[in-house]
């Protein structure tokens, strides 16, 4: 049973920060300060990262491997960890970024997500493409689940492990480097997605990943 969040609900009260496990005496909601929740956030699931890079979870492509991947990273920082957010559910300034609208909450959401997924599964996720076709097929399904924002937090990482996963299924390899923190294609990747959730079209995105796609 998915655990109801209003928008509020998920933060620490009187804190921008987000509930998590660093719990302490005098922090029954876990840790407070934004910096250092922030590094022990990065650095435990840039660990189960690297795990899963070692071991994938194994999984059919759907709403629930993306779930399991979600609560594989984030399950020493949030209590919901692997499960789909419960706000806002109608559209919210506050469920945005820079002015990029993501999905409501709710019902409307997790038909879209499922309606791609079932997408995924009709296209025999992916295999047997041409490299063009792959790209253009798998920036289009990435551009469409990161407007559905799945999580709270956490989907760009858990969306790379997925999408890793579905370039490997199909007879690719998504390049980690390439969005290193210092890699120039991060920003590009980013403005992209922006882009995508704007306008609705992913041929920018489909651009930049093909710079970080090998066979």
């Amino acid at each position: 049973m998915v655990k109801q969040y209003t928008w509020e609900g998920y933060y620490i009260p009187g804190t921008r920060v987000l509930r998590n496990l660093f719990t302490a005496p005098g922090k029954p909601y876990g840790e407070t300060d934004p910096v250092k929740f922030r590094v022990l956030e990065e650095a435990l699931v840039f660990e189960r990262m690297r795990m899963l890079a070692e071991q994938p979870i194994r999984g059919n492509f759907d709403f629930a491997h993306m779930k399991a991947i979600h609560g594989f990273l984030f399950q020493d920082v949030y209590e919901w960890a692997g499960q789909e957010r419960t706000a806002p559910s109608f559209w919210d300034p506050r469920m945005s970024k820079e002015g990029h609208r993501y999905f409501p909450a709710g019902e409307p959401m997790l038909e879209q997500a499922n309606r791609l997924y079932r997408g995924l599964a009709a296209k025999n996720y992916l295999a047997g493409l041409s490299r063009e076709e792959f790209v253009r097929e798998f920036a289009e399904l990435w551009n469409e689940l990161n407007v559905v924002h799945a999580f709270r937090e956490g989907n760009t990482r858990t969306q790379f492990v997925f999408f890793s996963q579905l370039a490997e299924h199909a007879g690719y390899r998504l390049v980690p480097a390439a969005f290193e923190v210092a890699a120039a294609l991060r920003d590009e990747f980013v403005e992209a997605r922006f882009e995508g959730q704007d306008t609705g079209r992913s041929t920018r995105l489909a651009e930049v990943l093909a710079q970080a796609i090998a066979e």
